[in-house]
């Protein structure tokens, strides 16, 4: 082999065992490689009905009601017993009970597959029963406390006859015989000053509560004292017999 010719074959060699330097194409596909894929969250919802459990959520303020159905499945069904669902809501908390109790009933009776949605419903009806309960206890007529108040009073129960007398009063403050009926009992319970200060009020309303006082024997815990007697004219006899 010439000269000239080993020179040229060294030089294939060293081209041959050259090391390759990598493309920028290679580069950019190799880290587009090491990208993670974008990862899909999961809401446990489907995404069409979000709006509408979202105003839902927004709307509630009984404790019962905080906690929205967990949809494990979406039907044809779905957003439309939701929708009413929702609007029942707005109806418990407008005090519409009757409005919110058809709906409810509605979305009981005409979606039987949405069993999630069906739970929360029955739990609105439930409030719906407990509240048109609350509406519906018998108010108390005034007559009937002032009955209730002599009655308890004429047990020996003071407290309770006063209370009946109070509540009678808070709807009828011009009662004068309901103040002076809550004069006998605190004058009978031993509490003379509340007592006077009912009869004073008595008095003041008819005049002739000073004779009814003067005379009833529930007052006789007064009798000797200055307050009770310049308010009724009543005093001891003579000799205090």
């Amino acid at each position: 082999m010439t000269k000239q010719t080993r020179k040229k074959a060294k030089n294939r060699t060293k081209a041959v065992t050259r090391k390759p330097t990598p493309s920028k194409k290679k580069s950019v596909t190799k880290a587009a490689a090491r990208k993670p894929a974008a990862r899909r969250v999961r809401t446990g919802k489907p995404a069409a009905l979000q709006p509408n459990v979202s105003e839902i959520k927004k709307s509630n303020s009984y404790n019962e009601l905080e906690e929205q159905p967990r949809l494990l499945r979406e039907t044809k069904t779905t957003t439309a017993a939701l929708n009413l669902l929702e609007k029942a809501i707005k109806l418990i908390y407008q005090k519409e009970l009757r409005k919110a109790r058809a709906e409810l009933r509605m979305l009981v009776d005409g979606y039987p597959a949405e069993q999630e949605i069906l739970a929360r419903a029955r739990t609105y009806l439930q409030i719906c029963d407990r509240e048109e309960a609350a509406h519906k206890r018998p108010v108390i007529a005034n007559d009937q406390l002032y009955a209730l108040g002599v009655m308890e009073h004429n047990r020996g129960d003071y407290d309770r006859a006063i209370q009946y007398f109070r509540q009678h009063l808070d709807k009828n403050p011009s009662s004068d015989h309901i103040y002076y009926s809550l004069a006998a009992s605190f004058a009978v319970k031993g509490d003379t000053a509340e007592a006077v200060r009912h009869l004073q009020k008595a008095v003041e309303l008819n005049e002739e509560n000073r004779i009814f006082a003067k005379n009833d024997s529930d007052f006789s815990s007064l009798h000797g004292r200055k307050e009770f007697s310049d308010l009724v004219g009543w005093w001891p006899p003579a000799g205090g017999g």
